[in-house]
């Protein structure tokens, strides 16, 4: 029986790394399903995605991938944590048996004993030590504590995920193994242009077509549709939605999921010193990370208070004759949505929370450069690549 390979990814945008990734799974699971497990209209740094989710998916499917689900809002664009925890449950339910990933400096050992670490009674001690000087950010404090545990700390976004993944499947008791793969190319922030650009680098190049290099040539035909339809996202818009936000709606900032008034007074102080251009670069503090601000302004923009670490649905986005059977399964208790009704299956906390990934997927639309209808947003159905024999 074919294993099922799950990948926790974003696609922002698609890129060789990605493929290297899905030949690597192909080589060492010669008869595997691959399962892509994919952040919806926000991605996991507190942004919206460069382009819709659907298109990522079905460039991915062209590229390789049997079948595309959505970590949805607010779990995909939350911290590692919470983001980690989400595509664990999301990969267990769907019956995967490999969890694949990209890392930077560590390797599976390094993955596991620093996870082992993080949970040990000893690291706490260590951590509220470091804590008490309040020179020391959270970030530092942990950094130090791992350090004086031995443990190399994770420093890069794809190995601080890594060792989330790890924690979550201990945390569940889940049977998920650990497939990690070295990333390959340019630097996880890395702007200059190569063969294997980072997704940041592609993002700004995106507009005058100086990423193409960079992504695989099943996917140019899919990109040029993109450009041509105008369907990716206009910075400007973005930009402006948020700091308008930002300004008239500094109060409720302070009450959304995990901010607190002094996060808000930040915000809300940056929006009113910066041209919408320059307000989301500027949020950036010495005790609080930029993704944490951008979060805490998207939390509040969507209203999201509170957020548990176990998503009871996902939303199918894509698949090909072989992922099928993935998007068939039927699991107690969980929901793969291929349509707006499936949803009549689910409780009201639930329904309330696949609500906001609508309110997500209507501001993303209009958000693109050619913005989309907000009653589309409930219309659209999955990806589906027919092979020569369907």
């Amino acid at each position: 029986m074919s294993c099922v390979v799950g990948i926790i990814c974003e696609y922002n945008p698609f890129h060789k790394g990605h493929k290297y990734q899905i030949e690597q799974i192909k080589f060492n699971f010669p008869d595997s399903i691959i399962v892509s497990i994919m952040s919806g209209n926000i991605v996991q740094r507190g942004e919206f995605a460069m382009l819709d989710k659907y298109d990522r998916a079905r460039i991915a499917i062209e590229c390789g991938v049997n079948a595309v689900f959505e970590i949805p809002f607010p779990y995909c664009g939350s911290t590692a944590e919470i983001f980690a925890n989400a595509g664990v449950e999301i990969a267990e339910k769907l019956g995967c048996n490999y969890l694949c990933f990209g890392v930077e400096d560590f390797d599976a050992i390094d993955v596991e004993k620093v996870a082992d670490t993080i949970d040990s009674d000893a690291f706490e001690k260590e951590i509220k030590n470091f804590l008490e000087d309040k020179r020391n950010s959270y970030i530092v404090s942990k950094q130090k504590a791992l350090k004086k545990l031995n443990c190399k700390p994770p420093i890069s976004a794809n190995d601080i995920l890594a060792v989330e993944y790890a924690r979550a499947i201990k945390l569940k008791g889940y049977g998920l193994k650990l497939f990690p793969i070295k990333r390959i190319g340019a630097g996880y922030n890395d702007r200059h242009k190569c063969e294997i650009m980072s997704a940041t680098a592609i993002r700004e190049s995106f507009y005058d077509k100086g990423f193409f290099e960079s992504v695989p040539e099943s996917a140019n035909e899919i990109y040029d549709d993109i450009l041509a339809r105008e369907k990716y996202l206009s910075l400007e818009t973005s930009e402006r939605v948020l700091h308008s936000f930002a300004i008239l709606n500094g109060e409720d900032i302070s009450l959304a999921f995990d901010s607190n008034e002094e996060i808000a007074s930040l915000i809300v102080k940056e929006a009113k010193n910066y041209d919408s251009e320059l307000f989301l670069d500027a949020l950036r503090t010495k005790n609080y990370t930029k993704a944490r601000l951008k979060r805490a302004l998207l939390y509040a923009l969507f209203n999201i208070e509170n957020v548990d670490f176990s998503p009871k649905f996902t939303i199918l986005l894509g698949t090909d004759s072989v992922g099928r059977t993935i998007a068939k399964k039927t699991v107690l208790g969980f929901t793969i949505i291929t349509k707006h009704s499936d949803a009549s299956k689910m409780s009201e906390k639930e329904k309330s929370i696949l609500e906001t990934v609508y309110s997500v997927d209507q501001i993303h639309g209009l958000m693109l450069k050619k913005a989309s209808v907000p009653s589309d947003a409930y219309k659209r159905r999955p990806i589906i690549k027919k092979d020569s024999t369907d």
